[in-house]
């Protein structure tokens, strides 16, 4: 659990360091979108189970591989050139409370008010974390980035509720691992161009090395080691591995930002701390079942 935790956490550090080194987010996404469907087409018969879709699955599939790639990982690198790595691990935090708000919405159920309250208390800590009342170039460029973050996360929400029922009848590694694949296709035509004339020269080394990061461990190793998770953890434990990421996140951002291997200006003051507890809090009341 503490090594999905640090893996997941280290991702929004290194990738911000690959998100401000690309010249543009095609090129980074694609790039390790064909890095993850290489490795992951290498593991399918022996780590990953072949795939045994029907037709109308397979077109399941694609419409995940659109969420996961061209709109969640794109997304996610777009804001992350304009943000710090402790918000979108706090946004990220958010699935939770997407996650019933879609379900519920499609199952047509009631939301319990205390859930309601939840959602509205972790609401409250987006808008600290944003500050709307707050004006200057740097909090608006934060807040840019934060915005397309939000929107990458709406994604991923998306494609957890959607791809819930697909992975009841198949191997979860075989959904994610060619969703991951046909959202490299679909990427493709979007990136190629780019992807073929960046100038790579200018790339520095860090930027690299958060791609590699994204590719062997973020896109690859992460989804071998949470499936193996789900196996063994239950709804509590499973919350811990979610909600420790932010403050985990938060604080190998400060000290990467000690070391000189991120900017000093990492927005770790009062507001970022408050907002992550409300924002937490009402995370935990949504996972939390009420108990008479």
């Amino acid at each position: 659990m503490a090594t999905h935790v640090i893996l997941a956490s280290g991702t929004y550090v290194f990738a911000k360091a690959a998100a401000v080194g690309f010249p543009d987010a095609e090129t980074l996404v694609l790039a390790r979108a064909l890095g993850a469907a290489l490795l992951l087409l290498l593991l399918t018969g022996w780590v990953i189970p072949k795939p045994r879709f029907n037709s109308k699955e397979w077109l399941r599939i694609l419409g995940f591989g659109i969420l996961l790639v061209p709109l969640n990982q794109y997304l996610f690198l777009r804001g992350l050139v304009h943000t710090v790595p402790s918000h979108p691990a706090l946004f990220y935090a958010l699935t939770p409370l997407g996650v019933m708000i879609l379900a519920s919405g499609l199952s047509k159920k009631m939301v319990p008010k205390r859930k309601v309250f939840g959602v509205l208390l972790a609401l409250v800590g987006v808008c600290i974390i944003l500050r709307p009342w707050e004006a200057g170039e740097a909090i608006k460029e934060l807040r840019l980035g934060d915005l397309w973050v939000l929107a990458a996360m709406l994604a991923w929400v998306a494609y957890t509720v959607l791809a819930g029922r697909t992975c009841q009848n198949h191997d979860p590694r075989v959904v994610t691992a060619w969703s991951l694949i046909l959202g490299a296709i679909v990427m493709t035509p979007i990136g190629g161009y780019s992807l073929l004339t960046t100038d790579y020269g200018i790339i520095p080394p860090a930027a690299w090395a958060g791609l590699a990061y994204m590719i062997v461990l973020t896109s690859v190793t992460m989804i071998l080691v949470w499936n193996v998770l789900l196996r063994y953890l239950g709804p509590v434990e499973v919350a811990i591995c979610t909600n420790a990421q932010p403050p985990t996140t938060a604080a190998l951002s400060a000290l990467m930002a000690a070391v000189g291997l991120l900017s000093s200006e990492q927005d770790l003051g009062l507001l970022f701390w408050l907002g992550m507890i409300t924002i937490l809090t009402g995370v935990v009341l949504v996972q939390t079942e009420h108990r008479a």
